[in-house]
């Protein structure tokens, strides 16, 4: 009866779980004046490359967030506040709400993926929020 009891409680707890996954968070400076590419970076110049040239790219900060149907928030050196959402996650591709103001959108991340969000502008450079899975 006891067994029972606990298996039953325990099914009852790991259907009721929240679905949660874990995101990179960088906060990278870019601008198109010569300077340095950070190396972790390259991917993201490439990428961008057909919109603007950024001769420069460095991360600012890094943090690890777990994402949840909970908004998460991550400070911005520009004095805005990004906001995370976990909307959903099916074979590896989590669907992510991510708020920087004024703006709102939702967004596909894959594993082997990387998200670039324009953040504004801080310290006369552009500011972007990269979102990944963590390495």
């Amino acid at each position: 009866m006891l067994t029972t009891v606990l298996v039953s409680a325990l099914w009852l707890e790991v259907a009721t779980a929240e679905p949660s996954v874990s995101i990179r968070a960088d906060i990278v400076q870019a601008s198109t004046i010569r300077g340095s590419v950070d190396r972790s970076l390259v991917k993201m110049k490439d990428a961008l490359a057909s919109r603007v040239n950024y001769q420069s790219l460095q991360i600012v900060k890094t943090a690890t967030v777990a994402l949840s149907s909970q908004l998460t928030s991550v400070s911005l050196p520009n004095n805005k506040m990004a906001e995370l959402a976990l909307i959903s996650l099916k074979d590896n591709v989590a669907t992510v709400k991510v708020k920087v103001p004024p703006a709102e959108t939702i967004y596909t991340l894959g594993r082997e993926k990387s998200l670039y969000i324009q953040a504004g502008e801080f310290e006369g450079r552009d500011l972007w929020l990269v979102l990944s899975q963590p390495s």
